[in-house]
């Protein structure tokens, strides 16, 4: 059977609401209970499964971010993510699930600048304990056409610098104060184009690379599933009456 937007919520939990990062006070968070005996230690450790989270000492934040992000309408489901840091520790499972927003009027999705000018700003979870990203891997499931995509690729050593340059920022709720570019935000789009920047919650994007994603000829989960995860019906209804801006992504 398809995966409708209530389902898809539940197994959205199921694959990201371990991602609570902190500790409660007296033992570890009750999410941990729940866990495989084997999980791998990078994966606890990045849960905040382990008694003692690790930080890379070269690291001046507790954690950096991987988001995802799509143009509006254009919905997606990300079977898997894949992280390999610069100590060349794999995290196998670096996120997974969907990124949807229901009705947003009649907005142009053409382009990656939202209402405000800016790049997507995306959602994910804080990968604490790794260390800054050498290779990315995403494997997702493009809802409104139905296609699945991958991508793997290297992640520069000049974007890594500047992810520990020290910035100042101006924040609404914060004020002036210094802070990193640690958020690294996927932009995924139909026809497999991958749009990476990296950003402050407070500062301007820096735009890293472009990326053509493979077809995955398999289909949804490698050949696993039947049936791609169902778009929302105003997400098909955007896509019947105005059609897919392939190339505005580019």
């Amino acid at each position: 059977m398809p995966l409708t937007l209530s389902n898809r919520r539940f197994l959205h939990l199921l694959l990201l609401g371990l991602a609570a990062l902190t500790a409660c006070a007296g033992g570890l968070p009750d999410h941990c209970d729940g866990l495989p005996a084997n999980t791998p230690p990078a994966d606890r450790n990045v849960l905040g499964c382990s008694p003692e989270v690790n930080i890379p000492d070269d690291l001046p934040y507790q954690a950096w971010e991987l988001r995802f992000a799509h143009p509006p309408y254009m919905e997606i489901w990300i079977e898997n993510s894949q992280v390999l840091d610069i100590d060349n520790r794999l995290l196998p499972r670096a996120g997974g699930g969907t990124i949807s927003f229901g009705d947003l009027g009649d907005v142009d999705a053409a382009g990656w600048l939202n209402e405000s000018g800016k790049p997507p700003y995306g959602a994910g979870r804080a990968l604490t304990g790794l260390n800054l990203p050498k290779r990315l891997y995403v494997r997702w499931q493009s809802l409104v056409e139905p296609q699945t995509y991958k991508a793997l690729f290297d992640f520069p050593a000049w974007a890594r610098e500047k992810m520990v340059e020290p910035i100042q920022v101006d924040c609404v709720f914060g004020g002036q104060k210094t802070d990193y570019r640690r958020w690294v935000t996927l932009g995924l789009a139909p026809g497999g184009t991958v749009k990476v920047w990296i950003r402050n919650p407070c500062s301007e994007a820096i735009e890293i690379m472009t990326v053509q994603a493979q077809v995955v000829k398999e289909g949804p989960y490698l050949g696993k599933a039947e049936q791609y995860v169902t778009a929302t019906p105003e997400a098909k209804a955007h896509v019947e009456k105005h059609g897919i801006p392939y190339e505005s992504w580019k």
